[in-house]
């Protein structure tokens, strides 16, 4: 499967915040230069463009903790309580949806004679575990 220059240059910017997250925490420019595999003045010049504001260096992920931990007990009560609402609703239609797939394969059974409980938990052929697929 080959990338995309889409992917490609997701795959570098990771790679770059990664290294500035390094660099501003103290690693040594040459540490990074080493590790990274490119030039000290590509390093400051990054450097540089987070200093301007120009991208940013935490993931998504690492912002949600700095927001949750600048907001009130009070609001993040009330998000996490929204989060909890959320899940339980999530998981009342995973249930509605099992129940369906249940009755569906019971009438399968009952008017087509197909048991799809037994075709799944039927073993493989040896012979076709033994054929690749390309």
């Amino acid at each position: 499967m080959t990338m995309t220059e889409g992917q490609r240059y997701k795959l570098a910017m990771k790679a770059d915040m990664k290294m500035l997250r390094e660099f501003f925490s103290g690693v040594p420019i040459e540490d990074l230069r080493k590790r990274y595999g490119c030039s000290e003045k590509r390093i400051r010049s990054l450097a540089k463009d987070y200093r301007e504001g120009k991208f940013d260096i935490f993931e998504v992920r690492d912002q949600k903790k700095i927001a949750m931990s600048l907001m009130s007990h009070k609001e993040q009560v009330d998000i996490l309580q929204m989060k909890i609402k959320s899940l339980e609703e999530a998981l009342k239609m995973a249930k509605i949806k099992a129940e369906g797939y249940e009755y569906m394969m019971d009438l399968l059974k009952e008017e087509y004679g197909v048991d799809l409980l037994k075709k799944v938990e039927a073993e493989q052929s040896r012979r076709s575990k033994s054929d690749t697929r390309k």
